[in-house]
């Protein structure tokens, strides 16, 4: 692993004219995970730390995601038609066929001879797994100072990213699985790219898609579950970092790898599963979570109403706890009461209108769910999303009231938690007004 040293001059070199005269910045050694950012001056509340375009961008391919989309320009393509006229293979418009961004990628598909060029022209279809594989292609192509950035990053080993390569390579006749320099390279550059990279937002006239970036600088900040930074991204090129509350000089700047508001059970689980750590911040140690009791269930004694909350163990399956009955419950009991209202809520956000959202919400779910719990305040973010971008014009005094009031609550979760100025709370606020 590259030095901070190396590390910040290859990054100097990739930020190129988006790097400031004088940063508030600089790449150093931290005790978190060897390498971080830290401030080398004062930082406001809400003043921009730095801003980064994607060192590469490709497809996320994963379930659900609309295939039929360019891997270049990312506009929509029509249903039948729209694969690469050179047989790659790649979902492309006639535009980005003929490019130099897409020629590159599109030889080695063609040298590689994808496995659906043996199928009729009629039932040709985009392979998803050859579709994940191209972003880790597109870093083969960058220039040698680019590669090294690649490869200065952290790159966590999963036995399931070579699996992700072995399928990838099941899509053509002839992968060079026999190359062992080139393979072991590609899963270097798949570890770096499913321990950093980004999924972000990107709108093409009125086509909305996720892609897959990799942002250097913005992946090399550490994680902390309430931090004192966050980013927003411009149409999933730009990487916007901006300070959520006033860092002080020589304080290391934060970001989050999770969603701010999940609770300290599910943060933990995905941090291990996905980053392989247990983060150790004042937030995970407290199983209040500064009083917002995000993770909190409902008592299952039949007397009691009171809430459960995980015993603080440091482990992925902990014991809870009732906080007035003092009962404890074994986790395996618990999780499948979480299951249960998360599976029943989520049901609810996919198929539900908003009308029945809200009589849900208020109706339904206090009987089996504290109105603290993350995975509510989640269906309430759904309504407060649905009733800002769709539809504005329809909805009724009362029901706006209802998405005032959950804004309200979700705010005043931000506050206890110490989030400041956080991109979730100014969505909120930009959202409604």
């Amino acid at each position: 692993m590259a030095t901070p040293a190396e590390l910040a001059r290859l990054i100097d070199l990739h930020l190129d004219d988006l790097r400031d005269t004088e940063p508030k910045w600089c790449v150093g050694h931290s005790e978190v995970a060897g390498r971080g950012v830290f401030a080398t001056a004062d930082i406001l509340e809400g003043e921009i730390i730095f801003r980064e375009r994607a060192l590469v961008v490709g497809p996320t391919a994963r379930k659900g995601s609309i295939l039929n989309t360019c891997v270049c320009c990312h506009k929509l393509l029509p249903v039948k038609d729209f694969l690469c006229k050179r047989n790659c293979t790649l979902p492309v418009c006639d535009v980005c066929s003929d490019s130099q961004v897409h020629r590159g990628e599109c030889d080695w598909f063609i040298r590689w001879q994808p496995m659906d060029l043996m199928k009729d022209d009629s039932s040709m279809t985009v392979n998803p797994m050859s579709l994940r594989i191209l972003t880790a292609i597109r870093v083969f192509l960058l220039n040698t100072n680019q590669r090294a950035l690649v490869n200065a990053m952290q790159a966590n080993a999963d036995r399931g990213y070579r699996q992700e390569i072995i399928k990838a390579a099941q899509c053509f006749r002839k992968f060079p699985t026999t190359d062992k320099t080139f393979m072991d390279n590609l899963f270097r550059v798949v570890g770096v790219l499913n321990t950093n990279a980004f999924e972000a937002p990107c709108r093409k006239g009125d086509h909305d898609t996720l892609v897959r970036g990799l942002f250097p600088l913005t992946a090399i900040m550490n994680h902390e579950c309430t931090p004192n930074a966050s980013h927003y991204f411009n149409n999933g090129t730009l990487a916007v970092v901006r300070a959520a509350r006033f860092i002080p000089k020589g304080a290391e700047i934060t970001t989050t790898y999770t969603k701010i508001l999940w609770s300290n059970v599910t943060r933990c689980i995905f941090l291990k599963m996905t980053k392989g750590f247990i983060c150790d911040c004042n937030r995970c140690n407290d199983n209040t979570e500064n009083g917002t009791y995000l993770a909190a269930l409902l008592c299952r004694e039949p007397s009691c109403k009171g809430l459960v909350l995980p015993i603080q163990t440091k482990t992925l399956q902990p014991d809870w706890h009732c906080l007035t009955c003092n009962t404890e419950f074994p986790h395996a009991k618990m999780a499948r009461y979480q299951d249960f209202a998360l599976n029943t809520i989520n049901n609810r956000i996919n198929t539900s209108s908003v009308s029945d959202m809200i009589t849900f919400i208020n109706e339904m779910c206090p009987k089996f769910c504290p109105p603290s719990n993350y995975v509510l305040v989640e269906a309430k973010l759904n309504v407060i999303w649905r009733m800002s971008r769709f539809n504005k014009d329809e909805y009724t005094e009362e029901q706006k009231q209802h998405r005032d009031r959950y804004r309200e609550d979700i705010l005043e979760i931000l506050k206890k938690l110490g989030a400041g100025d956080c991109t979730l709370r100014k969505l909120i606020m930009e959202e409604i007004h």
